[in-house]
């Protein structure tokens, strides 16, 4: 897609200093790409379809179903989203309905990284960077212990 097009979709990327890290892939998705995992997590969908969500999490887009995956993954909800170099930690994105569309994993260096669903991956400063139409502000941010030299 390229910075023009991601720049019309996500306006708050223009002047932010954003990088696009890696061309565009259907796999992961946003909460493959936060977990390092390159499975694409879809609650509706089964993991023969080339989707898969959790055994045991509810199976819809809620808040509350993308907290659970996450704490399975030793995530805790937590009230910052500034950098604490012992934890690793995710800021889930509202769309306009409320429910979760989109989580960033914040980096070693205090900057987030973000899988635009099936598009490219970008490193971008801020979290407000990707704030806009489809993505109106992080509803929550959760943390769990970094592990070794990750991210």
């Amino acid at each position: 897609m390229g910075a023009p097009e991601l720049e019309s979709l996500f306006p708050g990327l223009r002047n932010s200093g954003y990088q696009i890290t890696s061309r565009q892939a259907d796999h992961p998705n946003c909460i493959g790409w936060a977990l390092y995992s390159t499975l694409y997590f879809d609650p509706s969908g089964s993991i023969m379809g080339g989707y898969y969500w959790p055994p045991g999490i509810r199976r819809d887009d809620s808040l509350e179903a993308w907290t659970e995956l996450f704490a399975l993954h030793n995530y805790t909800e937590c009230a910052e989203s500034t950098l604490e170099p012992d934890s690793e930690k995710i800021a889930i994105y509202g769309g306009p309905d409320g429910d979760p569309w989109h989580v960033a994993r914040q980096l070693g260096s205090g900057s987030w990284t973000s899988k635009l669903n099936k598009l490219e991956d970008i490193e971008h400063p801020t979290l407000d960077a990707l704030v806009g139409a489809d993505y109106v502000g992080v509803i929550r941010t959760m943390k769990r212990p970094r592990e070794g030299k990750r991210g």
